[in-house]
């Protein structure tokens, strides 16, 4: 129920949206809004964790589970690039050269890049629920479902209405082609069938959820706060764990994957972090001429987090 309830907010957060196409105020207010949502989500879903003792005891296990899960994740979409590979022919579309910044230093930007780092404070802010969870610092009932689940309601909306507010969403339909559309196919398919084929070496995680996990394609935050949700503390703790090493394995493999699978293996390796995090690597590994490629796949795939893990779990 849950899962459809998601669903269907996210389809009527778009029609607000829309409403507010022409309104750039408008996404100015939902963006802050839905980062602070997921800030708060990914905190809940820490005090949850923190208070469950049977999860913080068997944190390694889950560790490995989520690893195994990613492995699959990426090996699938790594195996069906290969078998793409023939068929892709570069684009050779380049984006927008940022501007540089002469007057500040290495050190200075490294910081300052780190500070906007989304992922970063995502992980402070689960970190900082477990370790309240685990102190009694606030009240226990902000781990409970209820609390999270009403928040995760709000966020809905809220993503819904941003993507149907951003002129973008439209440009990016008007762009597709056949062969750019294959990348975020190959994505999808390989690493729900690649995550699928581990659950079944995995006793405690059942297909549904090994298929959702794969459909995580690397956002964490969504993906874990969904599963979280529907499947509970435990799975959202896989599923946050293996999507973030799905993003490490990429930025310190890339340039293998591209020499193994094509050029094509960074992009299906990084799944929706190829339009941002992992997007340096990328570009370094395969050529400015694939950043297009890679950046809208990332879009494609981040678009459809929201839609397809409930979807799947509520099978």
């Amino acid at each position: 129920m849950v899962s459809l309830i998601v669903i269907g907010l996210f389809i009527v957060g778009i029609g607000i949206g829309l409403l507010f196409r022409k309104q750039s105020r408008f996404l100015k207010v939902t963006e802050p809004l839905i980062s602070l949502a997921i800030f708060a989500l990914l905190f809940f879903l820490g005090i949850s964790v923190g208070t469950d003792p049977r999860i913080v005891q068997n944190i390694t296990i889950l560790g490995w589970q989520a690893i195994l899960l990613s492995s699959g994740a990426i090996l699938g979409s790594l195996f069906l690039a290969r078998l793409a590979a023939s068929f892709f022919r570069k684009d050779e579309e380049k984006p927008p050269k940022a501007p540089q910044e002469k007057h500040k230093t290495l050190s200075v930007k490294w910081f300052i890049n780190l500070i906007k780092n989304q992922s970063l404070w995502i992980l402070l802010f689960f970190v900082g629920g477990t370790v309240a969870g685990q102190m009694d610092i606030f009240p226990s009932f902000w781990g409970d479902a209820i609390v999270a689940t009403a928040t995760l309601y709000v966020m809905m909306v809220l993503v819904g209405a941003g993507l149907g507010a951003d002129p973008r969403a439209l440009e990016i339909l008007k762009r597709t082609s056949f062969r750019i559309l294959m990348v975020p196919a190959i994505v999808i398919v390989g690493s729900i069938g690649g995550s699928l084929l581990v659950s079944f070496l995995i006793d405690t995680v059942d297909a549904t959820n090994g298929m959702a996990i794969g459909a995580g394609f690397g956002y964490y935050s969504l993906s874990a706060i969904f599963i979280g949700q529907i499947s509970g503390s435990e799975m959202g703790v896989i599923a946050l764990l293996a999507n973030i090493f799905r993003e490490v394995i990429t930025l310190i493999a890339a340039p293998f994957m591209v020499k193994w699978f094509g050029k094509l293996g960074a992009i299906v390796s990084g799944g929706a972090t190829a339009m941002d995090t992992t997007l340096p690597v990328i570009v370094k590994a395969t050529g400015k001429e694939y950043a297009v490629v890679s950046i809208f796949s990332g879009i494609v795939l981040s678009l459809l987090v929201p839609v397809l893990v409930p979807f799947i779990l509520g099978l």
